[in-house]
């Protein structure tokens, strides 16, 4: 539990920690207007969960060696996007597996959605998008205010 801005702290810590004793690198690029509303514990666990299972597959399917993360807003919208340089995910298997499903579903919970795509860095980009609730009496992403 905590705020945006917080939570986004320690995923990219978390982040940081796993990956470099697997010698993979993170970039981690953030925009400085993020809003930074108080998140309900469950909305924080879906984007914490998201971004793990996002860096999971990068390392464990796609053999990634270097992993972006873009964190933005635009509107009223927080945009995460994870890329590897790994082997990129074969077209019939986006969606195929239980990660991927649990990850949709998560997105779903916030009332986002979350799309694969061919990577800029040669592997596979995951782009989450969700709704940032307001800063001042907020509900969450998951819950219109």
């Amino acid at each position: 539990e905590g705020s945006l801005l917080e939570i986004l702290a320690q995923i990219r810590d978390e982040m940081e920690q796993r990956l470099d004793t697997m010698g993979v690198a993170l970039i981690w690029q953030q925009t400085a207007d993020i809003p930074d509303p108080d998140l309900p514990e469950a909305d924080a666990l879906h984007l914490y969960r998201i971004a793990r299972e996002a860096i999971t597959n990068g390392v464990r399917h796609a053999e990634a060696s270097r992993i972006r993360v873009r964190v933005s807003a635009a509107a009223d919208l927080l945009l995460i996007d994870f890329t590897d340089d790994g082997e990129g995910m074969p077209p019939g298997r986006v969606g195929a597996g239980r990660g991927t499903a649990s990850m949709r579903q998560r997105a779903e919970e916030l009332h986002g959605d979350i799309d694969w795509n061919p990577g800029t860095e040669g592997g596979t980009k995951v782009v989450l998008r969700v709704p940032i609730p307001p800063s001042e009496g907020g509900a969450g992403p998951g819950i219109p205010a």
